[in-house]
């Protein structure tokens, strides 16, 4: 599903006949954006590494994605530019890799950096000997020497200079570095989960922004993986009072984005950040992984406060439409959208947020006349939406002047404020702003779209299953589950062969599904996450095939990637990749090991298998150092931690799916918030999910009926819809 051209930028490659780079016959949207660069790229691969070797030449290894604004800037202002090509292609092989194909070669050298500068960052920038040990590194670099920056120029020239000179010395060096980013094999034992859980919430809760939402200041994002701790930190029965606290600062957080600028009140979903304090001045990328965790994280929120607040399932909805309008349509959800579009069809310069901001007459000439009850219908959405006559966009939060006189739309009334300020009901408001963003959106569909990267990775399409079923757990809206069951298809289809995952699939030129030109095989994200969306739809819609395929695949994670106490990204060693990383954060997307520990977790309660639960305490075990001393840095895993030591809750569903006993069981599921919830379902006793003693024997009990399991003890079959309800009442 395309609302507009949508991929038009992607296909400006294929439309010449030949290419100044090899760049040309990738098929990754960031590779193919330098395609026609002066400069000499390789893709990451033996070719580049022979060639480096062969001519005795340091390589300069460009990294990054598609839509990073600072990519697009460093490459307009060094990659463009003929001088600086001539540099390249004379002193250096020129390798780009794309991070999000490529995210253990990212990972790596990533890691080489922040330990070399302090900090990292995308377009990411590194020297090395052809060996492929690190010599230096950075992330932008200037065009030319200034305010006490050194240009690319001049880094260039010092590195080739240094080769030149020092350049056994430099390989030495950069063979000792790499055996130092060789992950540590430590395990130890790991603190009660009481104590990491009170640990990351001291750190939330003295970081807290009460007046708007969010923690700490500028730039502010949308971390959901910390928002999820909170959720799971409410909703755990030890935690007292506090639960309470950590709500109101997930409603307050929640609701301040959903007002604020950095949610597309027009185009609906949410941009990656803000750049301010305040939610309101956002970088305007989009990214998939970003609305499938937000999606998920609202779903859970509105579960946990017994789905009382409105606004919160308006906001479910509104992401999912924005999923739908980056959807193949066959199922898959493509990668991200850019911050930079062009202001104008015949503008030359792109610019960032053109596609998304408004200037006060632009609103004011679409909206003419239009009226809501008495009041003018321009006058109430300015009001409503914050719109000022010389824009809303402070100087600070536009160092580039690229906002001037523009409004980013946000809201700063309460829907009663505004309706009492032009004497309306809520409703005659609520009705009158959906008319004119539908206007708004009409008007923005003819500007120059920004670049869509529509590649489909695996991963990105496994958050994004696990978003539609909590967004069907949480409204009971079947069109979510829908969604999900067809992306699981598409995954099915596309990305998957021989019972293995790859890592992408690509939006052709006819709208067709193309394959890589090299062979993209999946990482241990892909296959955690996509285990992680099978057991979710198996557990709301009770099918086998899902589960099944969830059993398959962690088995193929273990003997791909299981290091003995945590999953490398990637699996054993080739393309020059020596050292296998561990991802120990759980950041924009949370790590393997975190997502994979809770599904091992969950998989136990299924099959009654004490293998997985041991193997999730290693997982534990090697985290044991971090989860100690700095537990912030996995919220997710803490959370699998807690459900290691305390135990689950686990329904066991016996009997005819559509079953009045069932059918209410599963309703009453959804409607909750649970914690550690898992749900077994089971016809008969030779279905998978009566293997274990446990439950094979519930299987022969007496149909239908209902098993409540909490901290490694089962109850009594519960037979009738009287005594389900007294259950729940207890939850």
């Amino acid at each position: 599903m395309l609302n507009r051209p949508i991929h038009a930028s992607n296909l400006v490659f294929r439309m010449f006949a030949t290419y100044k780079n090899r760049l040309g016959l990738e098929k990754s949207p960031y590779l193919l954006q330098h395609a026609n660069n002066p400069i000499d790229w390789y893709p990451w691969g033996e070719e580049a590494f022979k060639k480096a070797k062969e001519s005795n030449k340091p390589i300069f290894l460009s990294v990054g994605y598609s839509t990073c604004h600072w990519c697009h800037v460093m490459e307009k202002e060094s990659f463009e530019n003929e001088n600086t090509a001539k540099i390249l292609n004379e002193n250096f092989i020129a390798i780009k890799v794309d991070r999000e194909e490529r995210p253990d070669v990212d990972k790596l050298y990533m890691a080489f950096v922040v330990a070399a500068s302090g900090h990292g960052g995308w377009p990411m920038s590194v020297f090395l000997t052809p060996e492929l040990h690190p010599i230096t590194g950075g992330t932008y670099f200037p065009p030319d020497d200034n305010r006490g920056m050194l240009g690319f120029p001049t880094i260039l020239n010092m590195i080739q200079t240094e080769w030149k000179k020092e350049g056994d010395n430099l390989r030495k060096r950069g063979e000792q570095i790499i055996k130092l980013l060789q992950p540590e094999t430590a395990s130890g034992d790991v603190n009660k989960s009481e104590e990491v859980f009170q640990s990351i919430y001291s750190h939330k809760q003295s970081s807290f922004d009460s007046r708007l939402g969010g923690f700490g200041g500028a730039p502010k994002f949308p971390k959901a993986s910390d928002l999820d701790f909170l959720i799971a930190f409410s909703s755990a029965d030890s935690c007292g009072d506090k639960s309470k606290e950590s709500t109101t600062m997930l409603q307050k957080t929640l609701e301040s984005m959903a007002d604020g600028g950095i949610h597309d009140h027009i185009g609906t979903g949410f941009h990656r950040y803000s750049v301010d304090g305040e939610w309101h001045v956002p970088h305007f990328e989009k990214m998939l992984y970003d609305q499938s965790q937000l999606l998920a994280t609202y779903s859970d929120f509105h579960r946990l406060t017994g789905k009382k607040n409105e606004d919160i399932k308006f906001v479910i909805n509104d992401i999912f439409e924005y999923m739908q309008k980056i959807s193949h349509k066959e199922g898959g959800f493509y990668s991200a959208e850019d911050a930079d579009s062009l202001p104008k069809n015949d503008s030359k310069e792109k610019m960032e947020g053109a596609f998304c901001v408004w200037e006060k007459e632009e609103i004011k000439k679409l909206l003419g006349e239009r009226k809501i009850g008495s009041a003018d219908l321009f006058d109430v959405v300015a009001d409503y939406f914050d719109v000022e006559d010389n824009g809303n966009v402070p100087r600070s939060s536009d160092p580039h002047g690229e906002l001037k006189n523009k409004n980013v739309l946000r809201k700063l009334l309460t829907d009663d404020e505004c309706a009492a300020n032009h004497y309306l009901t809520v409703e005659e408001l609520k009705k009158g702003i959906e008319e004119a963003k539908q206007i708004l959106w009409e008007a923005r569909t003819k500007r120059p779209s920004p670049h869509l990267d529509s590649k489909m990775v695996t991963a990105w399409q496994a958050l994004a299953i696990s978003g539609l079923v909590k967004a069907y757990q949480a409204t009971e809206d079947v069109k979510y589950v829908e969604r999900a069951e067809k992306c699981a298809a598409f995954v099915r289809k596309y990305l998957e062969e021989n019972g293995e995952l790859k890592r992408s699939v690509y939006l052709g030129g006819e709208g067709n599904i193309e394959q890589g030109h090299q062979n993209m095989k999946a990482f241990s994200d892909d296959y955690a996450f996509m285990i992680q969306g099978l057991l979710d739809l198996y557990t709301v819609l009770g099918k086998n095939e899902y589960l099944e395929k969830a059993i398959e695949l962690q088995k193929t994670c273990d003997q791909k990637f299981w290091s003995g106490n945590g999953y490398f990204i990637s699996e054993q060693a080739d393309e020059g990749v020596s050292v296998r990383m561990i991802e120990d954060q759980d950041g924009a997307e949370p790590t393997a090991t975190s997502i994979a520990s809770n599904n091992l977790l969950r998989l136990h309660d299924i099959l009654e298998n004490d293998e997985y639960r041991e193997k999730a305490n290693k997982c534990f075990r090697g985290a044991s150092e971090r989860l100690n001393k700095f537990p912030i840095a996995l919220p997710k895993m803490a959370v699998a931690l807690h459900r290691w030591q305390n135990g689950s809750t686990t329904f066991v569903l016996v009997g005819q799916f559509e079953s009045e006993l069932l059918v209410e069981a599963r309703r009453r599921l959804n409607e909750k918030l649970i914690e550690n919830l898992s749900v077994v379902h089971i016809r008969s006793e030779n279905e998978i999910g009566a293997s274990g003693p446990s439950h094979n024997a519930m299987s022969q009990g007496p149909q239908p009926a209902v098993y409540m399991c909490k901290g490694f003890a089962c109850g009594l079959p519960i037979r009738s819809i009287d005594a389900l309800d007294k259950l729940f009442n207890k939850l």
